[in-house]
């Protein structure tokens, strides 16, 4: 049996949102976790609707982390990868893409950030470098060397993308 996805990244989500908690403390920023669709599942059990099974909605229009700062609106995309030496550009879902395209077009400011478990770092990167090299690079994954090259590298522990936002 496959094991299941569903779960995949939730401990990366919980450090930025705990980061995202951090800068609201301190007055920096207001960037709140966006919520899970989740399809529930209901059946009635002796006269009362009861919930039978849940799942998240698989197909989802929205990125994870929404906010602003310094008077821009933000959206974050996190992603993790087990993957050494490349990042597959299927982990990211064409409607995120869409989603992204579009928050910039209309003034905002998106952005990803993509773990290496393995190596044991981060990258930061503006959505539109990103889709540059989706859409340019001529492969179905970005080299992990590309990230080295290209994109902000945030402290592992720290995940002081903040300082990054222009």
């Amino acid at each position: 049996m496959g094991k299941s996805t569903a779960n995949r990244g939730l401990s990366f989500e919980k450090q930025i949102e705990d980061k995202c908690e951090e800068l609201q403390k301190e007055k920096i920023a207001l960037i709140h976790k966006v919520p899970t669709d989740w399809k529930v599942l209901r059946k009635w059990i002796n006269g009362k609707s009861q919930i039978y099974n849940a799942f998240p909605v698989s197909e989802s229009k929205f990125v994870d982390f929404i906010g602003i700062y310094n008077n821009s609106a933000l959206a974050i995309e996190a992603k993790e990868t087990n993957e050494e030496k490349r990042f597959p550009f299927d982990n990211i879902k064409d409607t995120q893409i869409d989603f992204l395209d579009l928050w910039s077009e209309l003034g905002g400011k998106g952005y990803y950030i993509i773990k290496f478990k393995q190596q044991k770092k981060v990258f930061f990167i503006p959505s539109e470098k990103m889709h540059d090299c989706i859409k340019n690079i001529g492969r179905k994954s970005a080299p992990y060397q590309w990230f080295l090259d290209n994109c902000i590298e945030l402290d592992y522990k720290e995940l002081n993308f903040i300082d990054y936002i222009n």
